[in-house]
């Protein structure tokens, strides 16, 4: 067993630019974990130290559970969405629906933080349409509600996640003329 003093002080041969590749080894080692912590290494005059904080919880963080695969029998075939976490700032989803094994529909959904508020983008057909902003949210109960009383049908995307295995997807218009409503039941 090496004396106490061992451990704490690099061998001789331990370069300068070797104890920052340690350190910096260190803190991507400790930013994977969701751990704050602050590492410190002092030898010969030589002080580095990083405080490696977990980053804040966002608004959008709390909609991972729109995570995963979800899919549906609607408009004469089979609905298939796929619902990225918020990793990295954004949730991204893409979404076909497969008529007599073609796809016969496609979307694109981009959802991320614009200032303090959750914006939704969705992409139908690969175009931009306009987009909604988050209204309403309830994290316990797993439910959003995107809104713009500005656009054409729909004015309200409310996502529900009612059960474990369960997303219903609820498009209305009660900002419009239309009182149109779709509902999309979706399963794991």
């Amino acid at each position: 067993m090496l004396p106490r003093t061992a451990l704490s002080t690099p061998p001789p041969t331990m370069t300068h630019p070797l104890r920052s590749l340690l350190l910096a080894s260190l803190c991507a080692l400790a930013l994977t974990t969701s751990c704050s912590t602050t590492i410190t290494h002092e030898a010969n005059g030589s002080s580095y130290s990083a405080d490696l904080a977990a980053p804040e919880a966002t608004l959008l963080d709390e909609l991972d559970w729109l995570a995963g695969t979800w899919s549906g029998d609607m408009w004469g075939g089979r609905f298939v969405a796929h619902y990225t976490t918020p990793e990295g700032g954004m949730i991204i989803s893409h979404s076909r629906l497969l008529l007599d094994g073609m796809v016969s529909f496609y979307e694109f959904e981009v959802f991320e933080l614009q200032g303090e508020s959750v914006h939704f983008q969705p992409f139908p057909g690969g175009e931009p349409a306009e987009g909604l902003t988050l209204t309403t949210h309830d994290q316990a109960a797993r439910r959003a509600v995107f809104e713009n009383p500005d656009k054409d049908f729909p004015t309200q995307i409310t996502f529900e996640r009612v059960a474990d295995d369960q997303l219903v997807i609820t498009l209305s218009d009660p900002h419009g003329w239309s009182g149109q409503v779709e509902v999309f039941e979706l399963f794991r």
